[in-house]
């Protein structure tokens, strides 16, 4: 069923982007984590956009979704939520409007991975722990443990990630986490 719902996920992203209401896009969340080596269910499917100047309404009627902006308080600029129905199952799918520091960090350090038969655009590893950080939430943190569990950085890899977190605003949570402060 996932394979299905990505198959029609990525064909809807791509047309978005050759229609241009869509710069790039990377996948995010729970798959995301799965393809980096963490064992991981999820009910949804996540990706990190980004769209430029242009309006994020747009490619939410584009891809028969809803846009939610984010408010003052909330992490995120906006979501899309949508759906990808495979037989009688619908897929959710959110596709997440970060801040620019985190949007450019992000699209700096795409890999593309195959996932279920696909070659999908995937946010680095540690780029993913960082952004995990910045969700905050319990299962953001262990993904986050478990990543770099699995990863096993040192030397340099932690020398960039601790260099990244702090770029992100996110040094304390990469200190907390780690228990290394290598700047």
């Amino acid at each position: 069923m996932f394979e299905e719902a990505l198959t029609k996920i990525l064909a809807r992203l791509d047309s978005a982007r050759e229609n241009g209401l869509l710069a790039n896009y990377a996948l995010i969340g729970g798959f995301a984590v799965a393809a980096w080596g963490v064992p991981r269910a999820t009910h949804d499917i996540d990706f990190a956009i980004a769209i430029g100047t242009k309006e994020p309404q747009a490619l939410a009627a584009f891809l028969e979704g809803r846009y939610d902006a984010g408010g003052p308080d909330d992490p995120l600029k906006g979501v899309i939520r949508a759906t990808v129905t495979v037989g009688a199952t619908a897929v959710p799918l959110q596709l997440v409007f970060l801040p620019a520091i985190f949007t450019d960090a992000i699209f700096e350090q795409i890999e593309m991975l195959s996932i279920m038969n696909h070659r999908v655009p995937v946010v680095n590893w540690s780029t993913l722990v960082l952004l995990k950080l910045y969700a905050g939430g319990p299962q953001d943190i262990l993904d986050a443990m478990q990543i770099l569990t699995v990863r096993q950085p040192a030397g340099d890899e932690l020398t960039r990630l601790s260099a990244l977190a702090d770029r992100l605003g996110l040094r304390e949570e990469w200190i907390a986490l780690s228990g290394k402060d290598t700047l």
